[in-house]
């Protein structure tokens, strides 16, 4: 296919969401991070890292239905994503983008702006406004 680079969409795709019904935010970040650090030279190509906001796919199941672990969406759903994980992910990524001498772009996805029934959404709300955005800007923002 000639791919000269890679990327992912959600980290779930490359860490398992260790604990059912929830995995902690925290622990799924590091668990993306050893990935993240072998991922181009198992992919051999270069690769451009992912931050995700979240996971909940509950609503996307039958409400009425037991909530056991099965494939999607009775999957775990990921706790304590707060502003501030989100923003120290952002960091993380950033340290690795700065540090990686095989990326010619420094190139980040974010996951994602409206995942709204899978848990994961930047769009402002009532619990937490523009954190999430402000912790983006924070990071990656040009400064004054």
């Amino acid at each position: 296919m000639n791919v000269d680079s890679t990327t992912s969409y959600v980290w779930i795709h490359h860490a398992q969401l260790a604990k059912f019904p929830s995995t902690d935010y925290q622990d799924l970040a590091s668990a993306y991070e050893v990935y993240r650090a072998t991922a181009s030279a198992k992919l051999g190509r270069p690769y451009y890292p992912n931050v995700s906001m979240g996971w909940d796919s509950s609503p996307r199941a039958c409400q009425s239905d037991i909530y056991t672990q099965s494939s999607y969406p009775f999957m775990p759903v990921v706790q304590g994503n707060t502003p501030q994980r989100f923003g120290d992910a952002l960091r993380s990524a950033k340290q690795f983008l700065d540090n990686s001498h095989d990326l010619k772009t420094k190139l980040l996805t974010v996951n994602s702006w409206n995942e709204w029934t899978e848990g994961s959404y930047l769009e402002p709300d009532t619990e937490h406004g523009y954190a999430y955005l402000e912790q983006i800007h924070a990071v990656f923002g040009k400064k004054a």
